[in-house]
């Protein structure tokens, strides 16, 4: 389904923050930011994922559909056209930046890895099939090769995406043993290029 909203700035004009959709932040800006751009019931469980690949440790943020009608779809910007303020702000001061993002239609348990950071890319798609994780080979509309996808707008120029299937993202929601390992794999990574 293509986006109804081209920018923030549409979506602003149609929905009503509060009611709609929510931004929701660490309130602590930090080098390494963890992103949910499409967060709450857009694309399920992916604000509790990057919320706890943050901890306590790293920035995360969260755009999150809200509504009570079960049309939150509508709300989904796509990444190389997602300009939220106060996301470019906090993106204006990270140097690691890791987006989660969740596949639809898929029953398999599996995670697709973009963006233009392909060193940690690299070293994250090791880590997780070390420790069990399917990884795919990323379809081309899920590189997160633009310049301007979110993932790529820190202060390197480059980062990652992570795209997680439905079923694992579920998975890891209700599995805490699952969800210890999935969430652990990513942050020690991310702790090695701190």
């Amino acid at each position: 389904m293509p986006d109804i909203y081209s920018n923030f700035q549409e979506l602003q004009l149609q929905e009503q923050e509060g009611r709609d959709y929510q931004i929701i932040t660490s309130h602590n800006w930090h080098p390494v930011l963890i992103i949910a751009p499409h967060g709450g019931k857009i694309e399920h469980y992916t604000s509790q994922i990057t919320e706890w690949i943050a901890g306590k440790d790293f920035a995360w943020y969260a755009f999150e559909g809200i509504k009570t009608d079960g049309n939150n779809l509508r709300l989904h910007i796509t990444s190389h056209n997602f300009d939220e303020p106060t996301l470019v702000h906090a993106l204006a001061n990270a140097h690691l930046v890791l987006t989660i993002h969740g596949l639809r239609d898929s029953s398999d348990e599996f995670v697709m890895i973009g963006g233009l950071d392909s060193e940690i890319g690299s070293e994250l798609r090791n880590a997780l099939q070390r420790n069990g994780f399917l990884v795919k080979e990323s379809e081309q509309r899920y590189r997160g090769e633009r310049a301007t996808n979110i993932c790529n707008r820190g202060r390197t120029g480059k980062g990652v995406q992570l795209e997680i299937s439905l079923a694992l993202r579920k998975r890891i929601y209700e599995d805490v043993e699952h969800r210890i390992r999935f969430v652990e794999t990513i942050r020690s990574v991310i702790k090695a290029h701190q």
